[in-house]
């Protein structure tokens, strides 16, 4: 596990592009949740030297009832995201929180098969799938 958690983003109106989050200190991840088409992690920390939360948030994640997706999924899409940066770079300084889907990709429909691949057992996708950035990483002490 890397020393922090970075997030490309910053507080509201703050002009900073990147927060760096103590790993060592968090004590819980008290919630994520989507609601409005906001997606939110909360973050509590449990040092003393860092008592308070770090609530990120990520805007334009929703379920879409094209692609079958729920609330429930975005909200797992975070928490894997934030899982997956808490354990890589182990014995590393900085671990980068990525990215979650905002959209799926869209593969063909009937494009071949009853595995849905195409010729040459290739996936033909229509759409492309499209990534939501963190809006903002805010501290409270």
């Amino acid at each position: 596990m890397a020393q922090f958690l970075k997030v490309g983003a910053g507080a509201a109106a703050s002009g900073v592009t990147e927060t760096l989050i103590p790993i060592a200190n968090i004590g819980a991840i008290t919630s994520i949740a989507n609601a409005a088409n906001l997606t939110t992690i909360t973050i509590q920390m449990a040092n003393f030297q860092t008592v308070g939360t770090y609530v990120i948030t990520v805007p334009g994640v929703t379920g879409a009832a094209s692609q079958g997706t729920t609330s429930a999924m975005r909200e797992k899409d975070a928490a894997d995201a934030l899982n997956a940066a808490l354990a890589a770079n182990p014995g590393g300084v900085v671990s980068t929180l990525n990215a979650v889907p905002a959209f799926y990709q869209v593969p063909a429909s009937g494009s071949g098969g009853d595995d849905g691949k195409g010729q040459s057992g290739r996936t033909v996708i229509t759409k492309a799938a499209t990534f939501a950035q963190y809006a903002t990483c805010t501290y409270t002490a």
